[in-house]
């Protein structure tokens, strides 16, 4: 199953990579793409930047949606409508290059691997048909409220409460088990087109549950990946609802940033760090919170 993992994240990386260049020529062709491919462009080197160190950091389960979606608001280099559509294009083959290179660190059982990914893959999916419906207001609290939530889950890992303490020895779920893991990733699937990573709630689930972390990780890296190429991510490509050159830039800066990690880098301590960036997400919870508050028409007296 692992093997049938890394093909599909070959694939997964194919795939989109064909659907975002020929989306994006066909919306240059427009005068209102040409002009938004031009404002795209003044930020540049700093979405680079923001992929190389989102997705360096994404490898070490700080999660690449937390650090991406705080620089872009903070930044103010995608607008507020592209975010969740230029994060989830961008970071899709990153995501994918991570999978495949991943995925064959541990003996994970292939049952359970296969039914969380498509559990994951579903949820991303209908979850994706909706926030591509959303207008920029939509975007705004969906968002506030997804790092909101994300901020905190950081935080209660950093911390190991609850069932982010929790860990097993196991290589697979059975029954109920298995039931509840899935139901839960279709949950978290639906989430992660809100901003909410699925890195660290996937891990207390399933370590929860009685699985070994080593176990886990094939299970989270190859559920982010391939609910981001065959779930929201073609979605959000066909919907156009994201910022041309970020797309890009992540997709550049992102590679560069997982294959520093896998090649040069084989530990970091992670937990001050992640506690400040749980800290700026709350932050930037609070500041999609406060312009969709701004964006509210004002009745009059």
């Amino acid at each position: 199953m692992v093997n049938v993992l890394r093909i599909l994240a070959a694939v997964g990386l194919l795939l989109n990579a064909f659907l975002v260049i020929r989306k994006i020529g066909t919306m240059r062709a427009g005068e209102d793409g040409a002009e938004k491919w031009e404002e795209g462009k003044k930020h540049a080197v700093y979405n680079t930047l923001v992929g190389i160190a989102a997705n360096f950091l994404d490898v070490f389960g700080i999660g690449a949606y937390a650090t991406t979606s705080a620089a872009f608001k903070i930044g103010k280099s995608v607008r507020d409508g592209d975010i969740p559509g230029t994060m989830t294009v961008g970071d899709t083959i990153p995501m994918c290059i991570e999978a495949f290179l991943f995925a064959k660190i541990s003996g994970v059982d292939g049952l359970t691997l296969g039914v969380l990914i498509v559990a994951a893959v579903a949820g991303a999916f209908i979850g994706a048909s909706l926030v591509t419906k959303l207008n920029i207001q939509g975007v705004r609290l969906m968002m506030g409220i997804g790092m909101i939530i994300l901020g905190v889950i950081m935080a209660l890992r950093v911390f190991s409460v609850g069932p982010f303490g929790l860990t097993g020895d196991g290589l697979s779920l059975r029954g109920g088990r298995l039931v509840i893991a899935a139901v839960v990733m279709i949950i978290l699937g639906i989430l992660m087109n809100i901003g909410v990573g699925l890195y660290a709630p996937c891990m207390a689930l399933c370590c929860g549950l009685g699985m070994s972390v080593t176990a886990t990780l094939p299970v989270v890296m190859g559920a982010s990946a391939l609910l981001m190429a065959f779930g929201n991510g073609p979605q959000f490509i066909r919907a156009g609802k994201f910022d041309m050159v970020a797309v890009l830039t992540q997709i550049a800066g992102g590679t560069i940033g997982v294959l520093i990690a896998y090649f040069f880098v084989k530990k970091l301590d992670v937990t001050i760090l992640t506690m400040i960036i749980a800290a700026v997400v709350l932050v930037t919870g609070i500041m999609f919170f406060r312009d969709y508050e701004n964006g509210k028409p004002r009745r009059r007296a």
